[in-house]
């Protein structure tokens, strides 16, 4: 037998073994394609799907999702390659995804599990039944309070910063101040590690990484090559995500293994209280006894800081865009917030139920610049979605920026305006068509620890400052994991003197 003949064996059996054991996947795949086929789709490329039309997530991509919620009044298919996604646009077909608890997806969710392993926000079933209940407890009401301490004294060292810019009549990029103030901010809370990240800015090691690795996760989504994992971990960027995860993991089961020596070593009659959220996690205990492992906390520290430092940041970051932009609603946020601070420095637990208007304008710049523009979720089971049927399998895209924008729900969708958020609008809204945290069983855990966040830097913000957009700067939008803009937010802060 010829040297050919068995190269050609082989190769054939290799392949029959590969397609015996991708069958599964193979048909799942074809059933998929076929029914998705029923539904509406922009323009696309044979092989590049609709990447080329989409490109890159700037000012124009933005601007085609508006024009397709548009065109699509449910729900359209997008391409990845030859993959399809169904993207929801519609509160309505949300809602039936969302009640029906459909989990997470396998794209994006796939990407980041070297660096955030089992985390909460990516976990589904039982385990994740189990972890949420773990992890409650740190978003208690007592937990809840004992934080304010810290926003204040996070909020309190960039008032300094934006006080000397002040006296300069310095414009800067707010974005960049947020971020590392809901670094700092986040640190505290998670495991009471001061690094003075407000003043040694992105030159420290921990922060840098963070966030690298977050902007090489974007950078893979427009990258169709870098789908393919071994193509990834072979390349210049997908090395460094490695070393870069290796690094943080590191960082984070050091600080574990420090705190659980302290905890060993304290006398049970002395043993503080628990007050942040390493604390809660290592001496949380479920039903059988059992408490969490270093890989499942280090997981959900990891999930707390990448779900929790740019969401944050760039929710104050819009929402002090939208004031500045806007100074009578700046003014009437600022009389809200005199009120109480007028004779005191720090935003306390009772002021948060009295900030309403504040409150109405953090949750329209929410809904016009959706912090978190797009989560994906993943068919578990057969349904019928705008009268078709979407299989068991089929990724799907819930598009909150565009559900936020819909004409019919929101009248000017493009426009700044509070009072969509008065009690009486509220109350003929259906929930579902305003989704900044999302909703049902998977919402947001953090919901409330991140709107106590914003609201008590915004409060001590508006308070000593006067904002002014600058005219310099174009502000050109983009959908990253975040909502963020390509040349950031720039603003001047005016010092008030009483």
């Amino acid at each position: 037998m010829s040297i050919l003949v068995v190269t050609l064996t082989l190769i054939i059996g290799y392949l029959a073994i590969v397609f015996i054991q991708k069958r599964k996947a193979i048909v799942q795949y074809l059933r998929i394609r076929r029914a998705l086929e029923q539904f509406p789709c922009p323009p696309k490329h044979w092989l590049l799907g609709n990447l080329v039309l989409l490109g890159k997530p700037d000012k124009r991509h933005i601007q085609l999702k508006e024009h397709y919620v548009k065109s699509f009044k449910t729900c359209s298919v997008y391409w990845l390659s030859i993959f399809p996604i169904l993207s929801i646009n519609h509160s309505k077909a949300a809602k039936a995804i969302i009640k029906a608890s459909v989990p997470k997806g396998s794209w994006i969710y796939a990407w980041v599990r070297p660096w955030l392993g089992r985390g909460l926000i990516f976990e589904n079933g039982n385990r994740w039944k189990r972890n949420r209940r773990l992890l409650t407890p740190s978003f208690h009401y007592e937990r809840l309070q004992s934080y304010l301490t810290v926003f204040n004294q996070c909020t309190d060292t960039i008032i300094q910063k934006w006080t000397e810019r002040s006296q300069n009549n310095q414009s800067f990029n707010e974005f960049e101040d947020l971020t590392l103030l809901s670094f700092d901010s986040l640190l505290q809370c998670a495991f009471s590690v001061k690094i003075h990240c407000q003043t040694s800015g992105k030159n420290h090691p921990y922060v840098a990484a963070i966030h690298r690795l977050t902007r090489l996760i974007t950078d893979r989504a427009f990258t169709l090559l870098h789908y393919i994992e071994w193509i990834y971990r072979l390349s210049s960027k997908g090395r460094e995500f490695s070393q870069l995860c290796h690094f943080v993991h590191q960082f984070v089961e050091e600080i574990i293994e420090k705190r659980k020596k302290e905890l060993e070593n304290q006398e049970q009659n002395n043993r503080k209280e628990h007050y942040d959220f390493l604390d809660v996690l290592l001496t949380g205990r479920d039903e059988d006894g059992n408490g969490l492992t270093v890989q499942e906390i280090r997981d959900e520290v990891d999930t707390f800081m990448f779900a929790g430092h740019d969401t944050t940041a760039s929710a104050l970051s819009w929402t002090f865009y939208c004031l500045a932009k806007y100074p009578h609603y700046q003014e009437k946020v600022r009389r809200e917030v005199d009120v109480f601070m007028s004779h005191k420095n720090d935003v306390e637990w009772n002021d948060l139920s009295e900030m309403n208007y504040t409150t109405m304008c953090i949750k329209e710049a929410l809904r016009l610049y959706t912090v978190v523009p797009v989560v994906e979720r993943r068919m578990d089971q057969d349904m019928i979605i705008d009268g078709k049927l979407v299989p068991s399998g089929t990724i799907i895209n819930l598009e909150l920026y565009c559900i936020c924008h819909r004409e019919e729900s929101w009248p000017n969708p493009n426009d700044y305006d509070p009072d969509r958020f008065s009690i009486e609008n509220i109350n003929n809204r259906d929930a579902f068509e305003y989704l900044p945290f999302s909703a049902g069983q998977r919402n947001c855990i953090g919901q409330q620890f991140a709107m106590n966040e914003i609201k008590v830097v915004v409060a001590k913000i508006i308070h000593h400052f006067y904002l002014e957009i600058d005219p310099n700067y174009d502000v050109k939008p983009y959908h990253s994991i975040v909502n963020q803009t390509e040349t950031g937010l720039w603003i001047k802060a005016k010092k008030r003197y009483f």
